[in-house]
């Protein structure tokens, strides 16, 4: 997003979520760092209720919590969102038929067939 950066302050948690070492070096090539950060929310949708929105982002907003921070990576969310995210894994496959990020939730009771959506 390019907009002005906001004096507002994320409140810091405990990295309630897990990135691997390949979608780290996925989301640094998406240059994911510095004043960037991964946002991610859970939003209604999908056929199974739920599912999840991630963009680079450098404007914090008031109530944005950092369910992730190594120093060089921080993930950022509402929230709202960060009662569906403690314990997330966020993985990267470069599979030929359907590359890119996976996100592995222990709290989703079911899944889509396609896999964009979950329920708790």
């Amino acid at each position: 997003m390019m907009a002005e950066e906001t004096t507002a302050a994320a409140t810091a948690t405990h990295n309630l979520i897990k990135i691997t070492t390949v979608a780290k070096q996925e989301l640094v090539k998406l240059e994911a760092t510095g004043d960037n950060f991964l946002r991610i929310s859970v939003i209604p949708g999908g056929c199974s209720g739920m599912t999840y929105n991630a963009a680079i982002d450098n404007v914090l907003s008031d109530g944005d919590l950092v369910v992730f921070d190594d120093g060089s990576l921080k993930v950022v969310a509402d929230e709202g969102s960060t009662m569906f995210l403690d314990g997330l894994e966020i993985d990267f496959s470069d599979d030929l038929i359907a590359s890119g990020f996976r996100f592995k939730n222990p709290k989703a009771k079911k899944g889509c067939g396609c896999g964009a959506s979950f329920a708790v």
